[in-house]
């Protein structure tokens, strides 16, 4: 799951120059319905700007006039330059970690000559994780196991012998003592007889769910 095939591409992107003036800018925010932008310097990333920095700015200079602000007020003046980068092919899942950790809206990509090629957000994380996890795919079987050795192996066995496919396999810790939870995704028609062999073979099921 490389960044580069969740990015927004620079060719599909709405950004801002730095000498462009505030008014042009929170009209290219608002068209778009975006809560930040990124500002460049031609072909250079420089920076963010969000919209909350501008209400902020104008709101904290009482009895500015508005007409004057949006003019004369550049973008220059009120861009962020707090933020961190990805590489391309770098995974996904170090991005994820990034964009929690900085609070950031969304993250520059640039490929591995230093060449601004795009942005990663927060819903192309989200995007990329529910490809991952199958959500809306088949059937959600949550199986709570205690954490012994070949118990994930015994688990799929089980499974293969029906002769199912499994769509997403991941195992997370329940936060309980000695325990920790599987959370299958699984495509067949048949899913009570799975769960039935499942059981049978001395799993617990924690939750079954499209």
């Amino acid at each position: 799951m490389y960044v580069r095939n969740h990015m927004l591409p620079k060719d599909k992107l709405t950004t801002l120059e730095l000498g462009e003036d505030i008014g042009s800018a929170l009209e290219k925010i608002n068209q778009g319905d975006f809560m930040s932008l990124p500002v460049l310097e031609g072909e250079q990333f420089k920076g963010y700007l969000m919209k909350e920095a501008i209400f902020r700015n104008y709101f904290e200079a009482n009895g500015r006039d508005r007409e004057e602000f949006l003019k004369n007020v550049k973008v220059n003046d009120l861009y962020s330059t707090n933020y961190k980068s990805i590489k391309e092919d770098e995974y996904a899942e170090n991005a994820s970690y990034l964009l929690k950790e900085w609070r950031t809206p969304f993250l520059p990509v640039f490929d591995s000559k230093g060449k601004f090629v795009g942005i990663l957000t927060h819903n192309s994380i989200f995007n990329a994780f529910s490809e991952i996890f199958g959500l809306e795919k088949g059937t959600r079987i949550v199986v709570d196991m205690l954490d012994i050795p070949g118990q994930l192996a015994r688990l799929s066995e089980v499974i293969r012998k029906e002769n199912v496919n499994i769509i997403n396999f991941a195992a997370v810790d329940a936060k309980v003592l000695d325990v920790y939870r599987v959370i299958i995704r699984v495509d067949t028609k048949d899913v009570v007889g799975l769960i039935e062999k499942i059981e049978k073979a001395g799993f617990k099921i924690g939750a079954i769910s499209k």
